[in-house]
């Protein structure tokens, strides 16, 4: 079958020993996940054990082993995941034999592992994470939005520390959302809805199935600020910033202003989780026939079920690639 918009192909290489390897004939299933809780993009590839070059296949593959998965729709052939092998498993029976890998991209090197770090006042948010990024070993493609600021002590998982402690900052700052990808081995960090393609999901073409929700969970309606506890451990309320308490009650939230954090800069984070978590909040599934180029991130149009005509943004996708199918599942949310 030769690829399509309705159908795309995906091809499988793998470099062992300092060989590449097609390893597409073997290949059973692809699944391909970028989840919104996870930096790293993961692939998990069930294959059969063949012959490759008069070498069995499980005697090819082992962890560390680098991974590239290319996507065609008869229109364009790209390069969708390039990782590595971080799990590799093996079974026999009688009638077959089986072999699955569990691959991440590069930045699974920031999810595994911990560090500690120290910026003194006035480093904007680009430098901090050139300056993480270069110790690592990551070539780094920032265009986000970046703020000056004040004393960085760090310490924890690398992963926590790029958002946690730096990009969420800018995001309460700005009110401008981000989203970290791995494309090639350079690690992009950038504003969602920043693609310049944006494909449509409709009824009865390329949407198979829609699902929403509405939900209260991790609502906020009202921000107090605490400053520096007395010699009593009491700390003083600086201020309060209140959104929609009368239509959805009080949902309080606390934040401790810091030393190094003006009260300015505070109240702009307290309206900034006001703006992003004072309402309910809408999520939305649509499974779709796959578009091997939606990325995490990504802002796209969706009619169908009980989404109307909605721009949304793909905030978790996951594929499934077979010989019998060839789909994705985003988890959407509003704008």
């Amino acid at each position: 079958m030769n690829p399509s918009y309705q159908y795309p192909s995906y091809t499988v290489y793998v470099v062992s020993y300092d060989k590449k390897y097609n390893v597409t004939p073997a290949v059973v299933e692809v699944g391909i996940t970028d989840q919104e809780k996870q930096i790293a993009k993961s692939a998990s590839i069930n294959l059969v054990n063949v012959l490759v070059d008069g070498i069995w296949l499980s005697s090819i593959l082992k962890t560390r082993d680098r991974v590239y998965i290319y996507a065609d729709d008869g229109t364009k052939k790209e390069e969708v995941f390039r990782g590595y092998i971080w799990v590799r498993s093996y079974r026999s029976a009688l009638s077959d034999w089986d072999i699955r890998i569990k691959c991440y991209d590069q930045l699974i090197y920031l999810q595994e592992s911990e560090d500690s770090a120290y910026f003194s006042d006035g480093k904007s948010t680009k430098d901090v994470m050139q300056s993480l990024c270069d110790k690592w070993g990551i070539n780094l493609n920032y265009s986000y939005s970046s703020i000056t600021h004040s004393k960085l002590v760090l310490r924890g998982k690398l992963a926590d520390l790029f958002t946690e402690d730096i990009l969420n900052l800018v995001k309460d700052r700005t009110g401008n959302k981000y989203v970290i990808l791995s494309e090639k081995d350079v690690m992009y960090v950038r504003p969602v809805c920043s693609n310049s393609t944006i494909y449509s999901f409709l009824h009865k073409k390329n949407s198979l199935s829609t699902s929403s929700e509405c939900t209260m969970e991790g609502v906020v309606t009202k921000v107090v600020i605490l400053g520096k506890a007395d010699d009593e451990e009491r700390k003083p309320v600086e201020a309060t910033v209140t959104g929609e308490t009368a239509k959805y009650g009080t949902l309080q939230k606390i934040i401790d202003r810091d030393e190094n954090t003006s009260l300015e800069d505070a109240k702009k984070e307290a309206q900034s989780i006001l703006s992003d978590e004072g309402t309910p909040k809408w999520q939305y599934e649509c499974t779709a026939v796959d578009v091997p180029w939606v990325r995490k991130g990504d802002k796209v149009y969706v009619s169908a079920g009980d989404i109307f005509e909605k721009y949304l943004v793909v905030i978790g996708i996951d594929r499934t690639i077979s010989t019998t199918k060839c789909e994705m599942m985003m988890t959407l949310e509003e704008l």
